[in-house]
């Protein structure tokens, strides 16, 4: 009984693990190339401090607006472009592990019962995982607005709807979105 019990927690424990490694994401490294610390002067391990936050530039250094700021300009251009979203698959991870496990639990009996539950939670947990993202991304319309600024520079905003915009009207620009005046 004893032996039964110890195979049964080792499986589902490398199932637990089998399924969780899906959940993993890359690491997030601030856009910095790791192999680009030496080269500028800096010590290997150690991210250099991130770019400062100092309003709207001309290209290609833009960078964003401090919060609350508000600039006038007129538009010059507005560009649709296709955004796709996309599901995390945790939903469909859970619900297959779930439905795999019942599946398998109706085969055999005993060890080949508990191991046939396992296999199907996890077998259950890596389909559903890969269908809900299938399903679950989403592609729609957003618009790349170019503005050029009462001062000469350009504020480029990307917002979910045109909001009655045209090339050459008067807009302000405020929190990541142009709006007509």
């Amino acid at each position: 009984m004893i032996q039964k019990s110890k195979i049964a927690l080792t499986l589902s424990a490398a199932a637990a693990a089998f399924a969780l490694a899906g959940c993993a994401q890359p690491g997030y490294n601030q856009g910095y190339n790791q192999a680009g610390y030496n080269q500028a002067g800096y010590t290997p391990g150690y991210a250099p401090p991130p770019p400062a936050n100092t309003g709207y530039q001309t290209a290609p250094n833009t960078t964003m607006a401090p919060p609350g700021s508000v600039f006038y300009g007129r538009v010059e251009s507005i560009q649709p472009i296709q955004s796709t979203s996309q599901s995390s698959g945790i939903l469909g991870t859970v619900l297959g592990g779930a439905a795999g496990g019942l599946v398998g639990h109706q085969i055999g009996g005993g060890t080949g019962q508990t191991v046939a539950t396992i296999g199907g939670a996890v077998l259950g947990a890596v389909a559903g995982n890969q269908v809900e993202k299938r399903v679950g991304s989403n592609t729609s319309t957003v618009y790349r607005v170019n503005v050029r600024l009462d001062d000469g520079r350009v504020a480029t905003v990307t917002q979910s709807d045109a909001n009655g915009l045209a090339i050459g009207a008067r807009v302000q620009v405020a929190n990541d979105r142009a709006t007509p005046i």
